[in-house]
């Protein structure tokens, strides 16, 4: 390889072009190291001292700079045609040839075709079809309000409609700013709420989840293993079928009648739910299921369980007493092996009981007002019970993407849907 010089010079453009994909990768938790190595070159930093800031191999730090240098030519190319076609926000708006041109003052007529119109709005635009008034709309969208001066932090139609009559000299009714958004294919969206985990060792966990499953023999089997509550026992809100003017209450406090902790486990393979009614969520409890699916699967060669991060999960207890029952199974020959599979923290969604626990809890505690816990009880057995035999009658594995192998190769479909590195 060729001797790289001491530091590079980066331009403003791409400085805030590194900065801006350092902040994006942070949010999902994502790989930074490449960026900061150009960073702190334009720094003049040296190889090692980047090493020992980032915590990476000088080898791995030379590479990085290779491949930006060789890459220099198609950057300033990229940047040339960019600057070419936006150096000006006038030649965007207004068209005019010369792209030199910057105008001393502010414009005292609107861009052409900001008249109003009546009728329907047209169908979204393509980006070469866009009227100049559009487009002015859309530059002043890639910016924060705080830079025209606003004091908010996100655009709404009078603040876009006060903007553009600023900088242009007339300014449009909040009608006018929405139907041109719309027409450009704009529209207001909410931003959404996903799950994050901050388990260091999360994709080591989902490896070997999805490995297990795909991996399990005839003679054995992996169960979803979660507690649910304390439930108490009260009247619950829901939705139902009522008259058009009536709204459905129910009273905030209530005096209780009791509560019950329910344990569960699934099977994977046959979608059968095992369970039973505990008093507190702790390792004699797990260990307790653990004992009913020993039980219930005596003929099995293995048994998997998982569950998610909570600490009673993983006690020093729970293991001892899977370790006594391990050998108590190897020396008799007799019995279920049983491993134990945990998920990442805060990774909820790959839990699947957690499903049937709310699909439970739809179906016979919402808008329910039960009089003791034995007809809780009574209720949410019958429940399981109804669902075991559907599903005796109608095999289906539990779980849906979690089967599918596209979901196992590509890790980009586990993070594209509720879930983010932190």
């Amino acid at each position: 390889m060729n001797p790289l010089p001491s530091s590079i010079e980066l331009s403003e453009v791409q400085r805030e072009t590194l900065n801006l994909i350092i902040a994006d990768q942070k949010g999902v938790n994502g790989p930074v190291e490449p960026e900061r190595v150009i960073l702190l070159w334009s720094d003049g930093l040296s190889i090692s001292g980047t090493a020992r800031k980032l915590r990476m191999k000088e080898n791995e730090v030379t590479l990085l700079r290779h491949r930006w240098l060789e890459a220099t030519p198609r950057i300033a190319a990229a940047e040339r045609k960019v600057e070419r076609s936006f150096r000006n926000p006038v030649s965007l708006i207004f068209g005019v040839p010369n792209e030199e041109y910057v105008p001393r003052t502010v414009p005292s007529q609107p861009p052409a075709g900001f008249k109003r119109q009546t009728g329907s709005p047209a169908k979204p635009q393509g980006s070469n079809e866009l009227r100049p008034a559009t487009r002015a709309l859309i530059e002043i969208l890639h910016h924060k309000p705080h830079a025209y001066g606003i004091n908010r932090s996100n655009w709404n139609l009078a603040s876009l409609a006060d903007v553009f009559g600023q900088l242009y000299g007339q300014r449009p009714s909040r009608m006018t700013v929405s139907r041109l958004l719309k027409q450009a294919g704009l529209s207001w969206k909410k931003s959404r709420k996903f799950l994050t985990s901050p388990d260091p060792h999360y994709r080591e966990k989902v490896e070997l989840l999805l490995k297990t499953l795909h991996s399990l023999k005839p003679d054995e089997d992996l169960f979803f293993v979660d507690e649910l509550g304390p439930l108490p026992v009260k009247r619950y809100g829901g939705r139902c079928f009522t008259p058009k003017h009536v709204i459905p209450t129910h009273p905030q406090n209530q005096r209780s009648k009791g509560s019950i902790t329910l344990y569960g486990a699934l099977s994977a393979i046959t979608n059968q739910v095992s369970w039973f009614y505990g008093k507190t969520k702790d390792s004699a409890g797990m260990i307790d299921i653990a004992e009913i699916l020993y039980n219930q699967y005596h003929g099995k060669s293995k048994i998997y369980l998982t569950w998610d991060a909570a600490s009673w999960h993983g006690s020093t207890e729970l293991v001892e007493w899977a370790d006594s029952l391990n050998q108590y199974s190897r020396d008799n020959g007799t019995g279920p092996i049983i491993e134990f599979v945990p998920l990442p923290s805060s990774a909820q969604f790959l839990d699947v009981i957690e499903a049937v626990f709310s699909a439970m809890k739809k179906a016979v505690i919402h808008g329910s007002d039960y009089e003791s816990e034995e007809e809780m009880k009574t209720a949410i057995s019958l429940h399981f019970r109804e669902r075991n035999e559907f599903f005796r009658l109608n095999p289906k594995r539990a779980g849906k993407k979690i089967w599918e192998v596209d979901f196992f190769q590509d890790y980009g479909h586990i993070r594209s849907g509720n879930y983010r590195e932190w």
